[in-house]
């Protein structure tokens, strides 16, 4: 009797192995033998590229914005997820590498900042070990993590997240094309030493949704900037961080700045950014075409790390000069997976007024647990 209840015992655990290996093979991707380079050889094509990218080794789609609610209390959000293989040096119980068992892994983190109230609150996911609860078609733009989600229609998004106290709902819509960064206007832009990057963004999304907090529903009014980057660049090799800088003026042009640093803290040449006018017309920006001085700082009780939270910034050709100051300083992302970053809601006042987001990273110890 024992030996027989033993041989269904085991049965049952082959099934439920197979079953499991079978699972495994059908939603993970294998891990290219050689991870695609961007190239302005192949350029960014639409609606082609707005999907996951499984040749390269990273894929990330970003969305920060602003939500005022019928009352007029003012919000900024973030929404991003995040494809990337991991290396097979990283082990399960340090003997099976994760890469046989779950690959790509996926990332997302969501955000909010209450503007009166300067309070800031955030929210990330990891797909391993579940890693059946999270994917991207490559056939169309589509991308979730358990009940996040993120999706277009063509020029339609829509974006779904809840963690704690919060559910977000967002219905967005834009009729601008989308921006490609970069010198040739291709969308591809140069990261040092760590390889180049395909990157576009949508810096015009407007639309309606509801903010639920505690329970209680508010309809509000969304304006949100997207980026889309991807590649297989090395985020290891050639500076220490960078500074991302989206900002949208009240002329309704538009500015994206994008940072290296090295180990000293000095610019890299590959640091540039884009100039998008009211119409949508792209400019790009060379290192020399722009200046920013960082003004105060501020140190996060919680990892160490010092940010920059007010800049002076500088374009000259577009008659530019600015102060960008973080709306309230404390807009650190202390993530347990993956490097702690800033990234936060910022006034610019100057010349031309208006209001963006700021992210910075490679500032506090690689993590604060």
């Amino acid at each position: 009797m024992i030996r027989r209840l033993s041989l269904i015992l085991l049965t049952i655990l082959l099934f439920l192995a197979a079953g499991l290996m079978t699972a495994i093979f059908i939603f993970r991707h294998p891990t290219p033998l050689e991870f695609q380079q961007a190239s302005a050889d192949h350029p960014v094509r639409f609606p082609r590229d707005e999907a996951a990218h499984f040749q390269a080794r990273t894929d990330w789609w970003y969305y920060t914005g602003f939500l005022t609610d019928q009352e007029g209390k003012r919000y900024g959000f973030e929404l991003v997820f995040f494809k990337s293989y991991v290396p097979s040096a990283v082990r399960v119980a340090n003997m099976v590498p994760i890469n046989w068992v779950s690959n790509p892994i996926y990332f997302a983190h969501f955000a909010l900042s209450d503007q009166d109230a300067e309070e800031h609150v955030f929210f990330e996911r990891v797909s391993f070990p579940r890693f059946w609860t999270a994917g991207a078609r490559a056939d169309r733009y589509e991308v979730w993590n358990g009940g996040w989600r993120a999706w277009a229609d063509g020029i339609q998004h829509h974006l779904r997240a809840d963690s704690g106290r919060y559910r977000l709902r967002l219905d967005l819509e834009t009729s601008k094309a989308p921006v490609l960064h970069g010198p040739a206007g291709t969308g591809v832009i140069e990261m040092g030493q760590a390889g180049p990057s395909y990157y576009y963004s949508r810096v015009d999304l407007d639309g309606v949704g509801l903010l639920y907090i505690d329970g209680q529903r508010y309809a509000v009014q969304a304006s949100a900037w997207m980026d889309h980057q991807w590649g297989s660049w090395d985020l290891h090799q050639g500076f220490s961080g960078w500074d991302w800088f989206s900002l949208r003026l009240e002329d309704g042009s538009r500015v994206m700045l994008f940072n290296f640093r090295d180990e000293s803290g000095g610019l890299q040449p590959q640091s540039a950014g884009s100039w998008i006018t009211a119409e949508g017309v792209v400019q790009h920006l060379e290192p020399e075409d722009y200046s920013l001085q960082v003004g105060d700082q501020w140190t996060s009780p919680e990892t160490g790390g010092t940010y920059p939270v007010a800049w002076e910034l500088s374009i000259p050709d577009y008659d530019l000069e600015a102060r960008v100051e973080a709306t309230f300083p404390d807009q650190e992302l202390p993530i347990r997976f993956g490097p702690i970053y800033w990234e936060g809601t910022v006034t610019v006042d100057g010349t031309s007024n208006g209001r963006g987001f700021v992210e910075m990273t490679g500032y506090a110890p690689e993590s604060s647990h």
